[in-house]
């Protein structure tokens, strides 16, 4: 697994070929819009993303919107399929917004808001709210400011999302991006059903469950720092026992004793090729339940799964190899990896090349 990585960047080099030819053939140009906050033509990208057509010829083609380098300090909603959210760098395009969700439910509650599809409980709670398919985030940072702006709020270490993905949302690709804060559930795509998620030379840190996927989620040459003791990774794929959450050749740091993953829902783990600092935890990833509130668990359906193959750090008997024979090929390389998460519903790696295409051809 040591050639993981190699070999994960030459499938997508000529994988970048191939998909090159096939989006000429089979995809309209991408409409192009450019967000600058001095220079415009829109000053800010929930103002572009607002401009999108949603009827007549160009209502399903994609959209390229190209964000200048900046601190744009505005919550987006996405409610449209098809979107590309390509920044100038993860130290230069920086979306902020302080916002923490206990406090943006009791402030909707307090207004009566009536309820509707745009309007779902946690709809705007986030930095980034999507609800729509077919979306990516590249070269930006995204960051939920919530406790660093109100340290003196003893709630400030609550869910603070930096996105949040609704039922609609699958199909989601970030890549070379960062998503940061200092509280529970930063990256929250929960499209139980359907969800579809990669995540590619991203960057995540919070307290805890900072990457927490329902659905199947793969995570390739990636950064975790946790800034508490709880768990890293979660994952619910109770629905179907395909669904999973592989994190690849990435790197886990945190405080001493930070613990790698937890569940609440039936959820499947495969970890290939990382490396794990020496503050881990010896704490395997595990079932979370209520012992006072046993109405609260969940059905335990496919019980605990948890997989690893020549990961990097302590040696802790839990983390020891367990892959089998076909999990070492299903696993090898990012293409079979991605296949194996997502079938032939999805070539995430294929729309990621035509895309940096796309950013490559001003």
């Amino acid at each position: 697994m040591r050639g993981f990585c190699n070999k994960a960047l030459f499938c997508c080099f000529a994988l970048w070929f191939v998909s090159s030819a096939i989006a000429a053939d089979t995809e309209l140009p991408p409409l192009r819009l450019q967000v600058d906050p001095v220079a415009g033509p829109y000053r800010s990208i929930q103002q572009a993303l607002d401009s999108l057509p949603t009827a007549g010829p160009d209502a399903n083609r994609w959209a390229l919107i190209r964000i200048a380098p900046g601190h744009y300090r505005e919550k987006l909603f996405l409610k449209r399929d098809k979107v590309v959210l390509a920044g100038s760098g993860l130290s230069r395009t920086i979306l902020q917004y302080p916002e923490l969700r206990q406090h943006f439910l009791a402030a909707r509650q307090s207004a009566a808001l009536p309820s509707g599809a745009d309007l779902e409980k946690d709809w705007g709670a986030a930095v980034v709210n999507i609800n729509a398919s077919d979306i990516q985030l590249l070269d930006l940072a995204v960051h939920n400011s919530y406790a660093l702006e109100n340290p003196q709020d003893p709630a400030r270490f609550e869910h603070q999302f930096a996105v949040r993905g609704f039922a609609k949302a699958t199909r989601i690709i970030t890549d070379q991006s960062q998503f940061a804060s200092n509280g529970a559930d930063t990256m929250s795509l929960w499209n139980k059903q359907h969800g579809m998620y990669l995540h590619r030379q991203s960057f995540f840190s919070g307290r805890v469950d900072m990457l927490c996927p329902r659905g199947s989620a793969l995570v390739l040459d990636s950064d975790f720092v946790n800034h508490n003791k709880a768990a890293t990774l979660w994952h619910d794929g109770e629905l179907a026992a395909s669904q999973q959450l592989v994190v690849l050749n990435s790197n886990f740091h945190g405080v001493t004793d930070f613990q790698l993953g937890r569940r609440h829902y039936d959820g499947q783990f495969v970890l290939a090729g990382n490396r794990f600092s020496s503050a881990l935890a010896n704490q395997p990833i595990f079932r979370r339940t209520y012992p006072q509130e046993p109405q609260r668990d969940q059905p335990n359906r496919y019980g605990d799964r948890s997989f690893y193959a020549q990961n990097q750090g302590p040696t802790y008997p839990w983390l020891t190899d367990n892959f089998s024979p076909a999990q070492q090929t299903a696993y090898a390389d990012a293409q079979s990896a991605s296949m194996t998460v997502f079938g032939k519903h999805w070539q995430p790696l294929a729309e990621l090349a035509r895309t940096r295409q796309w950013l490559h051809h001003k």
